[in-house]
């Protein structure tokens, strides 16, 4: 049976809260037992998204709540407050690594219990490969930008995790500054992931056009309307999964006021197919 999307994103937040919660319990427990500064990053990492999770959660239901007299265009930049959120603890975060890892290299400490450490590691690759497929499966069927901004952080979680592991397999065979090294290039890849999603967070609150290819396939089919001699004052937006597009059409000044009404609707109704939820303003002049 297909699942709504309203449950598949709700499943989503609850499937990311719950698989943070438990990592952040296996890392810390890691971390004690190893002294390891990129099982600490990795485990302040799992901090964030447990905060990011459950503020994620929190925001998609309020995204899911329809229109109301207070808020008639839905509320679907709840998903862009969301990551915008998101990206602020997953900067942080990076900040907070960077600072660790600079500390490690000026006063190297050895590791210990390092098996134990690439255990939970293997565990937390595990866990977040699992999760990522799941959120890769829900973005495919609700296009949620919530759940894009969760899954790349979860994407960049999945990759920290392996250079934790592989710091940790270098530092058994000896290598402890392997430690330090990759958790500063981590620093970097958490930060650059940060201000992606900020970025894509921000074009969602400030209105951004719906990209190029859209936008031109949004004005083919209006001109695929017979009766449309041109299309002008095109504008696209989009605030969660709900896409909104407004546009003049010049229809022939002897049409009809019903046939110019006919002509409008045929127009929204090309518009309408081409997403899977779109609220279409046509306005008609004549030439």
């Amino acid at each position: 049976m297909e699942l709504s999307r309203e449950r598949l994103l709700k499943l989503a937040t609850y499937a990311s809260t719950a698989t943070a919660l438990l990592l952040v319990g296996l890392k810390a427990a890691a971390w004690l037992f190893s002294g390891s500064v990129s099982i600490l990053a990795s485990f302040t990492d799992s901090l964030t998204d447990l905060a990011a999770s459950a503020l994620n959660l929190l925001a998609v239901r309020l995204a899911l709540q329809p229109a109301d007299e207070n808020h008639p265009f839905g509320h679907g930049k709840a998903e862009g407050l969301s990551a915008l959120a998101q990206s602020a603890f997953i900067g942080g975060s990076a900040v907070f690594l960077f600072l660790n890892a600079f500390g490690r290299l000026m006063k190297p400490e050895p590791l210990q219990h390092t098996g134990w450490g690439i255990t939970v590691m293997v565990v937390s690759v595990v866990m977040t490969l699992a999760l990522v497929a799941f959120q890769r499966y829900v973005l495919k069927r609700t296009a949620s930008q919530a759940i894009a901004a969760d899954r790349l952080h979860y994407v960049t979680d999945l990759l920290s995790n392996s250079v934790v592991l592989a710091a940790l397999l270098m530092a058994s065979y000896g290598w402890h500054s392997a430690d330090a090294w990759l958790a500063l290039g981590l620093a970097v890849w958490i930060l650059k992931s940060a201000f992606d999603i900020g970025k894509e967070a921000v074009n969602t609150l400030m209105d951004k056009a719906l990209p190029h290819g859209q936008t031109e396939a949004v004005r083919a089919a209006a001109l695929n309307v017979p009766q449309v001699r041109g299309v002008h004052d095109l504008k696209t937006r989009q605030s969660g999964a709900q896409v909104f597009v407004q546009l003049h059409i010049d229809v022939s000044a002897a049409a009809s006021l019903e046939e110019a009404h006919e002509t409008a609707k045929a127009v929204a109704a090309n518009i309408r197919a081409l997403f899977e939820n779109a609220e279409v303003l046509v306005h008609t002049d004549p030439v």
